[in-house]
């Protein structure tokens, strides 16, 4: 059952907009590739060109073949953006998730396999799901009677938010299914984005209820079902896989500048973010040490303070119906007024909510254009 929403925004989350550095935001890590020969696996099944979307999108091809592949922001995007353009599916990342099982997700996934309970599967994943993709972190939250297993989004995603996250999303529940030895129940999917127009396809992918513009996405099951013994649990493994996946988090850790790392940091931070001391502290260098080192990266603490915040402040004006004061709470200011004032230095003088609504206005024009576009092109 889809659950209609009403928003008025798009998942492009206003990076065409003044104000957005999606691109400079995202130069401080690299991702790994190892869903990208999935992607191609199935792009190339599709009857597309792997090479050619390589090509447009900047990408070695032998890159996406080897075991410690990496690729920068713009690579991966455009990787994606390319791919769903070369066989025009946009529901790209419902396919691309349904195609990876719980053995495409490596340690990881033999960690989650061999775990005891579907319970200890979820605390495995909700720990090392970096070591897959540093764009979201994982963490499961009682409510009542109902287990929800929470994405956070950790960078601003643009335009291949939506595929990104149905992509997640969908292979999060063949995980569940297959440790449960499917009978984990699936009572809810939440979606923190508009539906999209291929919205009556979920239905194909998602045996619940689905809803969109909500607070976060996330899937609910009932608290109970975190008890289900996994089918494949074995002690031995499960701990060699894991102290595995502990050793792939700090090698990866080590790759990635200290302004990548402070990132994440911020976006776990839920608005209650660590003072400078405190970030030193928990990378275990000395405030002097810390300053010096991202001066040598170009930045600074409050530099990336504040550009994480304009950045999330413009995703969630645009792909949120989130009030400007339920925003200013998520972005760490007490007062919404506070929060204005800081959103109207880095925007040219404009308002959140007139961010807002010009955002929405491009969007009707853009959807205006594109269909004006469409019928001449089948006259």
């Amino acid at each position: 059952m889809v659950i209609r929403g009403h928003g008025l925004f798009s998942e492009t989350a206003g990076d065409k907009i003044r104000g957005m550095t999606i691109d400079t935001l995202h130069d401080s890590f690299l991702l790994p590739t190892n869903y990208v020969p999935n992607l191609l696996n199935l792009i190339s099944g599709r009857g597309g060109s792997a090479s050619m979307i390589c090509v447009r999108a900047g990408v070695d091809e032998r890159c996406t073949e080897a075991l410690d592949g990496k690729l920068n922001w713009q690579q991966f995007s455009a990787l994606i953006r390319e791919s769903r353009n070369e066989i025009d599916e946009p529901a790209l990342g419902l396919y691309l998730g349904s195609q990876l099982t719980i053995t495409t997700h490596g340690l990881l996934g033999l960690a989650a396999m061999s775990s005891s309970t579907l319970g200890e599967a979820a605390d495995i994943a909700c720990q090392y799901v970096a070591t897959r993709t540093p764009l979201v972190s994982l963490r499961m939250e009682q409510q009542g009677r109902y287990a929800c297993l929470k994405m956070d989004e950790l960078y601003t995603l643009g335009d291949i938010r939506a595929t990104f996250l149905e992509a997640l999303i969908v292979t999060l529940i063949a995980v569940l299914r297959f440790v449960s030895a499917e009978r984990a129940r699936l009572i809810r999917v939440d979606f923190a984005f508009d539906e999209p127009e291929y919205g009556e396809l979920y239905q194909a992918f998602f045996p619940c209820e689905v809803r969109f513009n909500q607070v976060a996405n996330q899937l609910v099951i009932p608290q109970e079902d975190l008890s289900l013994p996994s089918q494949l649990a074995d002690t031995q493994v499960q701990r060699q896989a894991t102290q595995q996946c502990e050793e792939q988090l700090l090698k990866w850790k080590s790759q990635q500048r200290l302004s990548g790392q402070i990132q994440m940091m911020l976006a776990r931070a839920k608005g209650r973010f660590p003072s400078f001391e405190q970030v030193a502290d928990e990378l275990v260098l000395s405030p002097r040490t810390l300053r010096r080192r991202l001066a040598g990266e170009g930045t600074s603490y409050k530099e990336l303070l504040d550009q994480w915040r304009q950045d999330m402040a413009c995703q969630y004006l645009t792909t949120t119906r989130l009030s400007v004061q339920q925003i200013s709470h998520l972005l760490g200011y007490n007062d919404p007024a506070n929060f204005g004032r800081a959103f109207r230095r880095r925007n040219a003088g404009l308002s959140p909510l007139n961010f807002r609504r010009q955002h929405a206005e491009q969007n009707v024009s853009s959807q205006a254009s594109a269909t004006i576009t469409a019928r001449n092109g089948a006259g």
